[in-house]
């Protein structure tokens, strides 16, 4: 992957990434740049990585874990903006 894409609409906002380092279709290392390419922008990236994954989480304690951070991620990002 080549991280062209991230100029094409300068993002500037947080992203969530979730990567299993298993995952076949989207190979850990693709993830990797990508919040790289990011953070050298200076946007703020969680990235959540879990190794006893692959495509989509499986495992429920990596579920549960998953779900908890989307549900926190928007409500850690808007109240920071309202200060």
């Amino acid at each position: 992957m080549r991280p062209e894409w991230i100029t094409w609409g300068s993002p500037k906002a947080p992203l969530f990434i979730a990567q299993g380092a298993n995952d076949p279709r989207v190979r850990k290392a693709e993830s990797d740049q990508m919040v790289e390419a990011l953070k050298k922008k200076g946007i703020d990236v969680p990235y959540m990585v879990k190794d006893d994954e692959g495509h989509g989480f499986r495992n429920e304690e990596n579920r549960i874990e998953f779900y908890r951070y989307m549900e926190e991620f928007p409500t850690k990002y808007l109240e920071s903006t309202t200060e």
